[in-house]
């Protein structure tokens, strides 16, 4: 079966507390980037494999200012590993956040 509501809602805590909107300019708050990243079967992200999916609201500077901070909020919370359930494997294999000054969501 797919994550469930609360499985997804504790992923997305669990990267939102590493996501350092204090980090951002305020032309990099506008910006809304989409990332897509591998996970492995232990729960932690392919730090590799981090890519900047799409963007918006802002320019090239700003854009990167926000991709790298969300990198930086996925490598750091998932150090240690997510706590995902090892049997849904298949569903959280790949992953895609959104970023916005808010905090992240799923899409």
């Amino acid at each position: 079966p797919p994550l469930t509501f609360g499985e997804k809602e504790s992923f997305r805590v669990a990267v939102a507390s590493c996501w350092n909107r204090g980090a951002l300019s305020s032309a990099a708050e506008r910006v809304t980037v989409v990332v897509g990243f591998a996970m492995n079967r232990d729960g932690t992200p392919d730090a590799g494999s981090i890519r900047m999916l799409s963007a918006s609201g802002g320019d090239d500077t700003a854009t990167r200012t926000a991709f790298e901070a969300a990198s930086r909020a996925i490598r750091r919370c998932g150090a240690r590993g997510f706590d995902l359930p090892a049997e849904k494997f298949a569903h959280w294999q790949e992953v895609e956040i959104v970023f916005r000054a808010s905090g992240p969501s799923f899409q």
